[in-house]
């Protein structure tokens, strides 16, 4: 079992983060709720799932979403929470309503990862250091620096680069349900409602570890940290720089040796 804490204050240390690390969890229908969301008093209005999360990240509440808070069509698909219907799978539909022809449309809808309908009730997040249940998987924002620290973790064990995809939208079918599915690292360049709706920030991507490869992820961070991989990114500083010729001047007159 991941203890949550320890690996807040780990993620912390070593990446330096401006928000909380998130638990996530899906929970399946009939599957108990944890104690503390069966009596959460305040609930999101009805919002995107990028949305909640930054709740999570940025206030620190706790979050408790199913189908009746689900307001974009996208993310409730790839959690599972409506069904995949034709007028969105043949490109009907004009969403992304940016995506121009419907056949792109049509081939966004059948590569959009999409958890099985109707398996899970509900989508609960927390700051991972206050997590009172056991997580699927832990989000991280930040900048591609810290970003890049993560894949050097992942790869530090296993060789293999962190691929991952994005579409500029829809990006919660990437690092959730995209996760949950191939158990695989993600990492997504966050699309336009994350940003429009949820205030992901122009310098912030998300990296996403399901829980059973969190160890090795924080097993990374301390080793490659230990052999010289920082973040912030260390400068190479042990040079001598070329002042202007003025400086130079001055220098060579205050050093010289008065006759």
């Amino acid at each position: 079992m991941l203890n949550a804490k320890k690996a807040e204050e780990a993620l912390n240390t070593y990446l330096r983060l401006h928000t909380f690390p998130v638990a996530l969890r899906l929970v399946e229908r009939g599957e108990k709720l944890p104690s503390s969301y069966q009596k959460l008093t305040v609930r999101p209005s009805p919002m995107p799932i990028c949305q909640g999360i930054s709740l999570v990240r940025r206030y620190g509440w706790k979050v408790l979403l199913g189908p009746a808070e689900m307001t974009c069509p996208l993310g409730a698909l790839a959690m599972g929470f409506v069904p995949p219907k034709e007028a969105y799978m043949s490109g009907e539909a004009e969403v992304p309503y940016w995506v121009r022809t419907k056949q792109a449309r049509a081939k966004i809808a059948a590569n959009l990862p999409k958890l099985a309908h109707g398996k899970y009730e509900w989508l609960i997040a927390a700051p991972l250091g206050q997590a009172d249940f056991e997580p699927q998987l832990v989000l991280v924002y930040g900048n591609p620096a810290q970003m890049m620290r993560l894949v050097q973790s992942v790869i530090y064990l296993t060789g293999e680069p962190v691929v991952s995809n994005t579409l500029g939208a829809v990006g919660c079918g990437t690092y959730i349900a995209k996760a949950l599915m191939t158990g695989e690292c993600q990492m997504v360049v966050c699309g336009a409602g994350d940003r429009i709706f949820a205030l992901t920030q122009d310098d912030e991507m998300v990296f996403a570890v399901p829980a059973g490869k969190m160890e090795e992820v924080l097993a990374g961070l301390e080793e490659t940290h230990r052999y010289g991989m920082r973040y912030p990114v260390s400068s190479y500083l042990r040079f001598s720089p070329e002042l202007p010729g003025t400086y130079q001047e001055l220098m060579a007159t205050l050093v010289a040796t008065e006759d």
